[in-house]
């Protein structure tokens, strides 16, 4: 009912032959949502699990594709596809270059599989519920998780990675943790405007520059 005055109020008309009201569940883009959380469908994830090994760089461009759809489910995604992203590296979008597995890669690359068969669901997020913000860095890629405090435990709320580029790489460990914290705020900050939030970081000297008081 309210949606519906919101729509007569602002005269914005809808397509009723593609709606879908009064269901408990309803299958999006690719999720399962609820009136809990967000789920992967299965039926979606499956030809992923079953993608062969990458011949060429080209497959492997496209299986990573199907993959990062995914990448808001998928803790610490950067850190587990470094190896299989270097293979793209400087190589154009239809190289058909043969790749050269090597034990490690492969194992990356089944790693990968595992990863999305043990996704993470995600949570509808509550605007009065507490945000916890968790960063890390590597010395190759930095990543966060944004949960809510409920009465339950922690929820999540959904996972950012990416890697760490050339020049990045050089950093000491005191910027890449800085980095990894003001990146994570960048890419969540829809969620945390205007929200009180906890940023946790396993990084003390980090930890200790955030208590100072700006002069």
């Amino acid at each position: 009912r309210v949606v519906c005055q919101r729509l007569l109020e602002y005269g914005i008309r809808i397509n009723m032959s593609k709606c879908v009201l009064g269901v408990a569940e309803l299958s999006f883009l690719g999720y399962l949502i609820n009136k809990d959380c967000i789920k992967l469908l299965p039926e979606r994830v499956k030809p992923i699990l079953d993608f062969k090994q990458p011949k060429t760089v080209s497959d492997l461009r496209r299986y990573l594709g199907l993959l990062n759809y995914y990448r808001r489910t998928l803790p610490h995604a950067a850190h587990t596809q470094t190896l299989l992203s270097e293979y793209l590296k400087g190589a154009k979008k239809s190289d058909k270059t043969i790749i050269q597995w090597s034990n490690e890669s492969i194992k990356a690359f089944e790693d990968t599989k595992q990863q999305l068969a043990k996704s993470t669901l995600l949570f509808h997020p509550s605007p009065d519920a507490q945000l916890a913000l968790h960063v890390d860095a590597s010395d190759f890629a930095i990543g966060a998780a944004l949960h809510q405090i409920t009465s339950s435990g922690l929820q999540p709320l959904g996972f950012f990675s990416r890697k760490l580029n050339d020049a990045e790489k050089k950093y000491s460990t005191y910027d890449r943790e800085l980095l990894a914290a003001y990146c994570a705020i960048k890419h969540f900050r829809f969620m945390l405007e205007a929200r009180v939030f906890t940023l946790y970081t396993d990084h003390k000297p980090l930890e200790f520059a955030f208590r100072q008081k700006s002069e």
